[in-house]
This record gives structure tokens, sequence and C-alpha cells, in this order.
């Protein structure tokens, strides 16, 4: 059985993040909960934990120091980073602290399972590690793969496909497998894959936009070692984004695409739109859509339909009758109440005295 502690300090996303690992993982149990990052030391003094999933931005002490105190300590705890915010700087500071991994929110059901799913195999609690210490199995032959095609096959077999999701897993995995051979330095095998993604780029009469391209001529001076792991990552995320770009924009441009859905989340308000289902309208992954709206927005899809609802409740605050507990509920939040806290962190007023002030 694995231990888990969840470290999130809102209250809806906590009891979200236990339904579905409680519904959908026998082996794993909840053993504590915090809201910020006093709680969550108390739980590393008094429990034994396997997997910590961390939102970064919790009350002081901050995620990334309650991760840090983990590593000092020296514990075996693996740790997920689950947030909001897509920074060159937050991923350096993850791989630093040894991060196993890394998700964005808004998080699917799908996603966090495999993400647990993936730390935890070779994370064994102690009593399963000593039942199995005198045991060989040999694969059955069955068990056997033919040898994978070469990546850069694989990629462009992808690409042809229209399939972003499997392609960015692909490019996300064969970096991992980079820099896990510790016996060589990763860089040359880093510079090659860079180049092979860089030829189909070039084959497909595409072009880096000018900003990916500095990113990608400044790894030349760079030791690429083990902290370089997210940075390197992320320039070939969006190095395979140019790869779709073309296949996936159906012809159109990324502005008139974001414009649409922009205008299906002004529509869908009320109806609690998310990444997902603003995919499923442009037809595109719910992944290219994210990296797609923040580079033509300068702000994530979340934090963009957020800003949308305070506003729209704005606007029913001060020109309608409506009780707040209707503004919240025609505004598809949970309840009156995380719809107060929400608007009063955004706007820095309840919205009874918001609506008195402009009223």
């Amino acid at each position: 059985m694995f231990d888990i502690a969840i470290i999130e300090d809102e209250e809806l996303e906590r009891r979200a993040l236990r339904s579905i690992l409680e519904k959908n993982l026998d082996s794993c149990r909840i053993v504590g909960e915090a809201r910020n990052g006093t709680e969550a030391m108390a739980l590393i003094d008094s429990q034994h934990i396997d997997l910590m999933l961390v939102d970064i931005k919790i009350p002081r002490p901050t995620g990334l120091e309650v991760i840090q105190s983990v590593r000092d300590r020296g514990l075996a705890t693996k740790v997920m980073i689950l947030t909001a915010y897509d920074y060159f700087e937050l991923m350096q500071s993850a791989i630093h602290l040894k991060a196993d991994n890394f998700l964005l929110k808004p998080i699917r059901t799908a996603d966090l399972l495999k993400a647990v799913r993936e730390c935890l195999p070779e994370h064994e609690p102690v009593a399963a590690r000593a039942a199995d210490a005198w045991t060989v199995t040999a694969p059955a032959p069955d068990s056997i793969r033919a040898p994978e095609p070469p990546v850069a096959d694989r990629i462009a077999e992808l690409v042809d496909q229209s399939a972003y999701r499997e392609c960015l897993a692909l490019v996300r995995r064969h970096l991992e497998t980079i820099y896990a051979q510790r016996e060589a330095a990763p860089r040359r095998a880093v510079m090659e894959f860079m180049r092979i993604m860089l030829q189909m780029v070039e084959r497909r009469g595409l072009a880096l936009p000018a900003t990916l391209a500095r990113h990608v001529e400044a790894l030349e001076t760079q030791r690429l070692d083990l902290h370089s792991h997210f940075q390197v990552q992320e320039i070939l995320c969006q190095i395979t984004d140019v790869l779709f770009e073309a296949n996936e924009s159906g012809g159109a441009h990324a502005s008139d695409r974001i414009q649409d859905v922009l205008n299906y989340i002004e529509r869908n308000l009320h109806k609690g739109v998310t990444l997902e289902d603003a995919a499923d309208f442009a037809q595109i992954s719910p992944c290219y859509l994210s990296r797609l709206f923040r580079k033509e927005m300068d702000v994530t899809f979340i934090s963009y339909l957020k800003a949308q609802r305070i506003e729209r409740a704005k606007q029913l605050l001060q020109d309608s009758d409506l009780p707040i507990t209707n503004v919240s509920l025609d505004l598809s939040f949970q309840d009156a109440n995380y719809f107060g806290k929400a608007f009063k962190k955004e706007v820095g007023l309840s919205p009874s005295e918001y609506r008195r002030r402009f009223r």
C-alpha cells in the first residue's frame, strides 16, 4: 500500500484529488492533507509518505520550500508538482529539487492517474521490496517487444497522424531516457536530439519563431547537465508545437483560432467552461490549446477564464439585483462561499462590499 499526501491550499482541489485517487487506485491511501507549508511540514514529521502532490503556490513555506525540506532530510518520498503556472524558472527550480513529475492545472483525471502510476511502480513499499528481494522472474516470450523504430521516424509518423499528445509524450520520454543515462553527460545526446527535431522543421518548410530560435541557439553555450532538463524539455515541446501548427490549425491563423476560443468562452461562461471543452470546440488537443493560448494571450487559459468570470460577476453585481448566491451559480462557481473567496482574492473586496461601493 502506497501512502500519499496532498499539499494544496484550495479545499475543492484537495477534495477532487482525494476522490480521484481513492476511487481509482486501490493500492494507495491518502495519509494526510495540508493547506499550507506549515501543515505540510507537520505531515512530513508525523507520517511516512511515498508520494507528495504539491501545489507550488501555497502559503509559506511555499511548495518549493517544502520540497527542499524533503530533499534536505534525505527522504525517499517522491514529489509531484501541481501548478497552474508554466514558467521556465519554476521548471528549473523543480528539476533542481529533483521533482519526479510536473502537471499543469487544470489536471485531467487520466493524466493524474498516469503520472501517479509512473511515480510509484519503482517506489515500492518496504514490505513489497523485501518480499521480492530473492525473486527473479524472466519475461515471458510473448512479452518481448520488437525494437522501436528510430525516434525521428516515429515522431514524423505521429505528426502526419496529427497525434499531438502521443508525439509530445514521446519527445518527453526520449529526453528522460537521455538524462537517465548516468554514465555519460547528456549534452551530446541532447544536442543530437535537438538537431533531429530542427531538421524535421526544416524539411517541412517551417520556421521557428525568433524567440524560440534564440533559445535554441543559447543551448550551444550551456552545460546541459541535469539542471537543464526542464529548460530543454520546454524548448523541445515548443519545437513540437511548430511541427503541429500547420497540421492542427487546419490552415487558420493561430490568432483566428484563439479568437474563436475567446468567443466560445464568452458565450459559455455560465456553463463552467473547461480547457477540454474549449479544445473540443476548436478541434485541437487540450495540451496544444494550452500552449497556443499562452503564446497568443500571454496568460494561461485558466487565469484568463478566472478573470473573465470575475469581470462578469462585477457586471452582475453592479447592474442587477440578483442575490450573490445566484451570481455565483450563474457563473458556475461551486458555492457562494468559494465565489466570495475567489472574488475577494482578485478584486480586494467581498461581493457584498463591491456591490455597496459601486451601486
